[in-house]
């Protein structure tokens, strides 16, 4: 898994994730810089999945820890250009009742708070 990070206008994080999620130190990497960047005063964030082929169960721990610590902080985090394999599991799973996901990122941008 690849990841990588910009800042959009507002504030805004968009990771951009390619590969696999499916644990690891990789995986965990992402944890790691959204604690990072809401100790420094960030709080929006959006999760760009377009290049992501697979996720297993450890991947979805790692974005729902993620999500439970933004939440925390008083911030918000939207996923965006989830795959259609990916969608299903998140219905499967009913983690699409958590987790608010957009077909684009402009449109994540116009629904987060």
């Amino acid at each position: 898994m690849k990841l990588q990070q910009k800042e959009l206008d507002g504030g805004i994080i968009l990771f951009e994730i390619e590969g696999n999620i499916v644990g690891g130190p990789d995986a965990m990497s992402l944890n790691d810089e959204v604690r990072r960047l809401i100790e420094g005063g960030k709080k929006k964030f959006i999760i760009d999945m377009g290049s992501v082929e697979h996720i297993n169960s450890s991947g979805l721990g790692i974005l729902i820890a993620s999500l439970n610590v933004v939440r925390q902080a008083g911030g918000d985090l939207k996923v965006a250009n989830v795959s259609p394999r990916v969608l299903d599991l998140l219905k499967i799973t009913k983690l699409n009742q958590i987790f608010e996901s957009y077909k684009s990122i402009d449109e994540a941008l116009k629904n987060l708070t």
